[in-house]
Formats: structure tokens, C-alpha cells, sequence
């Protein structure tokens, strides 16, 4: 029966990609079929950080918690999108004030006058340009792109399914593999992030119910 199981193909930094197979383990008991080849990796940048930072902080990814935590001593109020992001600050010993699903909705509930994001190059939503809060911004970390492997490349030719969370990633896999995507199946976190394959003509996307990682977890776990 294995081998009539989809292989999944998880092309997320390493870190992560581990995380989210720990996940599907917790939730399925096992994953019978899967690759990690990771196609990002996370590059901390050298920013050029003030003394004190304006409190509170908004943070959108793991790798800018993981990344301000060791790069300084001070703590405080932040904002968080998803519930990792949040855990995460958490452990590291900021007080979360506000989880929200996505950018959107975290402005939409409202930020304060002065606040400051720390964030990575690339952003699917550029909250200065959406929100009327001073935002202080700091770059910390680059997302390097990385060539899919011959390996990789040889088993998706035989079908797999992808999870995919960031546009950058989209669109990065709709370079590398979109003269054969006949039998891969992606599982995207959002209808923004679905929208490289669409235009490409992929055939299978699925669209995550919720903008969440439980929600991709579940949309994964039915198909494994």
C-alpha cells in the first residue's frame, strides 16, 4: 500500500520543513512517502539595529523571533501572526498581545501609533503601504533560493504533493518545475499564494481552508 501513497515533497528551509513533518507525524501516526529538499534557505543579514527598539514589535515569521532573540537583550509587547509565531515568542520571552491569522486581519484589529516590524527581504504584504501606523522596519534575515536537486527533480516526475506557504516560494517552484506538473499536487496557505500556479496552468491546487499551519496540516493529512 505504500507505495500507492503520494510522496511529499517539502521544499521549506530545513528547520521548518522538519517542524512540518513532525506535525504530520503527530497527526497521522506515521508518513509513509517524503522527501525534504529544501529550496530556501534562511541567510541572517547584519541590520543595523538601534539601541532600543520601539515597542511593541510585530512579528510574521519564526525566523525573525529566532533571529531578534539573539541579536538583542530587549523584550516586550508584540504582535503576532499564527500561532507558531506566537509559541515561539513566547519561549523567548516576549509578551504576546495579539495573535492574528494573517496580516490583514492583525491591522484590521488595530496597531498602535509607533510600533516596529521586524521582518525578512521578501514579504507576501507590505504592511507600511496598508497600515496608518509610524512602523519602524528592520530587515533581519534574506531568503536565498536554492536549486531543486536531479533527485528531487526525477521524483516529482513520477507525482508528488507539494505544500506551499510563502508567493515567493510559488513562484520560485513555477520556474523550476512548471514544464511538469501534470501529476503534482500543491497545497497552498492562501488564494495569493495559489495564484503563480494558476497562472501557469498547474492542474491540481488546493487551497488551504484557513491561512494557518493547522489548517495546512489538515488540508495535507487527508491526502497522505
Amino acid at each position: 500500500m505504500t507505495e500507492n501513497k503520494p510522496l511529499l515533497l517539502i521544499t521549506r528551509p530545513q528547520k521548518q520543513s522538519e517542524q512540518l513533518l513532525d506535525d504530520l507525524i503527530k497527526r497521522l501516526g506515521r508518513v509513509p512517502r517524503f522527501i525534504i529538499s529544501p529550496m530556501i534557505y534562511i541567510k541572517e543579514l547584519k541590520a543595523s539595529l538601534p539601541k532600543k527598539l520601539i515597542n511593541p514589535f510585530i512579528f510574521t515569521s519564526q525566523n525573525a523571533v529566532n533571529i531578534l532573540s539573539k541579536t538583542t537583550s530587549q523584550r516586550g509587547d508584540v504582535h503576532c501572526v499564527g500561532h507558531k509565531v506566537a509559541n515561539l515568542a513566547k519561549l523567548n520571552g516576549f509578551d504576546v498581545i495579539s495573535i492574528s491569522e494573517t496580516i490583514e486581519k492583525m491591522i484590521e484589529s488595530g496597531l498602535p501609533e509607533k510600533c516596529t516590524y521586524l521582518r525578512g527581504e521578501q514579504v507576501t504584504t507590505d504592511i507600511s503601504s496598508i497600515s496608518s501606523a509610524n512602523i519602524d522596519e528592520y530587515i533581519l534575515y534574506a531568503q536565498v533560493l536554492l536549486e531543486i536537486t536531479n533527485e528531487t527533480k526525477s521524483e516529482i516526475s513520477k507525482g508528488c504533493i507539494i505544500p506551499v506557504y510563502s508567493e515567493n516560494m510559488a513562484n520560485h517552484l513555477v520556474n523550476c518545475i512548471s514544464s511538469q506538473n501534470d501529476h503534482i499536487i500543491v497545497v497552498c496557505i492562501s488564494n495569493k499564494v495559489s495564484k503563480p500556479f494558476e497562472q501557469c496552468g498547474f492542474k491540481n491546487i488546493i487551497v488551504s481552508p484557513k491561512p494557518s499551519s493547522d489548517a495546512m496540516i489538515s488540508a495535507l493529512a487527508i491526502r497522505l
